[in-house]
């Protein structure tokens, strides 16, 4: 039986620093794309964040909880590492908020109404679109992540798909 992320941080948070790999398997993935759409599609600065979120976990190891949900934990240090490069590059936006990245290749080729829809949203709503359709995150995961409550994420998410429907609406009008 495979050890669950918070079993397998919690040896890490012990000690035993080589337990890593296993969750850095597992994230790789999902944490690279959160960061690519975060950079504009800038892989390179991606793979430099990812690996710069991987040390603040070694390095925040002992400040990890045993009740908490290491895939929060996680992104939300995917997402502070990011805020720190923007802040080291002058590029800090006002609002605080995350930039929706581009969709995969093949979807804006496939989909290219629904990506025009989903770029005219604000800000505030295209990440928590993003955290939950493409990250599979559970609203109370996006609000520790986005540190808010999970009320405002739900309104966020509620507000998102209503604008989202006018705005397809108003792509397809003639």
């Amino acid at each position: 039986m495979a050890a669950t992320d918070e079993t397998l941080m919690e040896e890490v948070a012990a000690g035993k620093i080589h337990r890593l790999s296993l969750l850095y398997d597992r994230y790789k993935a999902p944490l690279l794309g959160f960061l690519i759409n975060r950079t504009y599609s800038d892989r390179a600065t991606a793979e430099d964040l990812l690996h710069t979120t991987f040390e603040r976990v070694i390095k925040y190891r002992t400040s990890w909880r045993p009740d908490a949900c290491f895939k929060t934990w996680v992104f939300t240090i995917a997402r502070n590492v990011h805020r720190d490069h923007l802040r080291l590059e002058g590029r800090m936006p006002l609002n605080d908020e995350f930039e929706f990245g581009s969709l995969a290749h093949e979807e804006e080729e496939r989909y290219p109404d629904c990506r025009r829809a989903l770029a005219a949203l604000p800000d505030n709503y295209r990440v928590v679109v993003e955290l939950a359709w493409q990250r599979n995150m559970k609203y109370a995961d996006i609000a520790a992540v986005l540190g808010t409550t999970e009320a405002n994420v739900k309104v966020r998410m509620h507000r998102a798909c209503k604008q989202l429907r006018t705005n397809y609406h108003n792509l397809n009008q003639p």
